[in-house]
């Protein structure tokens, strides 16, 4: 009768154990990742335009109850500002995707700041009773020079067709081979990168101490870095 009663003590230990792992760690992980990039250090006028994702500033406002999705962007926006402001950086957020086209405009072809262009196909989460789960789909377009004509025209050949998004590879492998293409025309130094996620995911435990949302920005905030690091501010006004 006492070795059932050890069994069944030692399993309940396992089993405490192992809720109590999961409801303080933090796994991230995620389904095939890749980059592209021409890195070189460049001057530039020290600000940066982040373009965000409409859909994760309108969305709140028409649901609420969906509050994951501010979480989201405000994580994205920390993540970002605390990256490109430890490189004596100015961060500004601002659409440079045009909401509406009008017949007869074409699109804008580059900005006098560089450029960050974050593109989200869908993201989620997913709460569970020891643990929660983030993730995102994400391509991350950084360029030094402001150019975000390449951007806007591989973009709409990608829109409107989620099968053509399915996997991010083409479509940073087009915009990279695109905007380099055309920053070489110039012949001017440049800093350029492209970066994408399928899908990347968190795990977070209910009791670990941060939010499944600020882990997952971190990691984007990471790729960002290493483009921002390439970019000197110039003291020329």
């Amino acid at each position: 009768m006492k070795r059932p009663g050890v069994v069944l003590a030692l399993l309940i230990v396992v089993v405490y154990t192992f809720i109590f792992y999961f409801s303080f760690s933090t796994g991230l992980s995620w389904d095939s990742k890749g980059e592209f990039n021409h890195l070189s250090n460049v001057t530039i006028s020290g600000r940066v335009v982040v373009d965000m994702p409409l859909e994760l500033e309108l969305i709140p406002g028409v649901y609420p109850e969906l509050d994951y999705h501010e979480q989201f962007e405000n994580s994205l926006k920390d993540a970002i500002t605390k990256v490109l402001e430890s490189e004596n950086l100015s961060p500004e957020f601002a659409h440079v995707r045009p909401v509406i086209v009008f017949p007869g405009e074409g699109l804008p072809s580059r900005i006098n700041d560089s450029v960050v262009v974050i593109f989200v196909p869908f993201h989620g989460h997913e709460n569970r009773v020891y643990y929660e789960n983030c993730y995102a789909s994400i391509l991350v377009y950084m360029s030094s020079n402001g150019d975000v004509g390449s951007y806007l025209s591989v973009e709409e050949r990608y829109s409107g067709d989620s099968r053509k998004t399915d996997d991010l590879k083409y479509f940073a492998a087009d915009l990279f081979r695109t905007a380099k293409a055309r920053v070489d025309l110039d012949e001017s130094p440049y800093s350029l990168k492209v970066v994408y996620w399928n899908v990347l995911e968190v795990r977070r435990g209910k009791l670990a101490d941060r939010s499944c949302w600020d882990v997952l920005a971190e990691e984007v905030g990471k790729e960002i870095d290493e483009w921002a690091e390439t970019l000197k501010h110039s003291d020329e006004p």
